[in-house]
């Protein structure tokens, strides 16, 4: 109730009674003090719920902005942890290339090396064969010229 409209029924009360002519006892002043405070009690309880309501109100505003300010904040981390992944994504992927080129290097190596041994060997065994048939000539060489040697002096 406003005070104005309190004023106003007591102003009410107090022409009443001195219309009705009845003697003003305390048990009335009694109640007239009890009106009034009940009356500022309601008062003070509705500002007590108004004051509550602006108060989570400015809360609600400080939590906005906090929340708004820490989401920028968490989208800020994000990125940055989000930047770093797709960093190592391609820095893993750039070595997972390397390490598949060079396995394929090291494959053709090995077939490299695997040709070159069977041809050295293949080499080796024609190098062994050609001397063994210099050996033979050389002998069947000196065999004949030991017979023609043997065959002149007879003459």
């Amino acid at each position: 109730m406003s005070e104005a409209a309190f004023v106003r029924q007591r102003q009410r009360e107090v022409s009443e009674r001195a219309a009705g002519s009845v003697p003003y006892t305390a048990k009335d002043f009694q109640l007239e003090v009890l009106d009034r405070l009940e009356e500022m009690q309601s008062f003070a309880e509705g500002l007590q719920i108004t004051w509550e309501k602006k108060l989570d109100a400015v809360k609600e505003q400080r939590l906005l902005k906090f929340d708004s300010r820490t989401l920028i904040a968490m989208a800020a981390v994000a990125l940055s942890i989000s930047g770093y992944v797709i960093q190592d994504a391609r820095n893993t992927s750039r070595q997972d290339a390397e390490i598949e080129a060079t396995k394929a290097r090291v494959v053709r190596l090995e077939q490299i090396a695997t040709t070159n041994t069977e041809a050295r060997i293949r080499t080796e065994v024609q190098l062994g064969e050609l001397r063994d048939g210099q050996n033979e000539i050389k002998a069947l060489i000196q065999a004949h010229d030991t017979a023609s040697r043997k065959d002149e002096p007879k003459r």
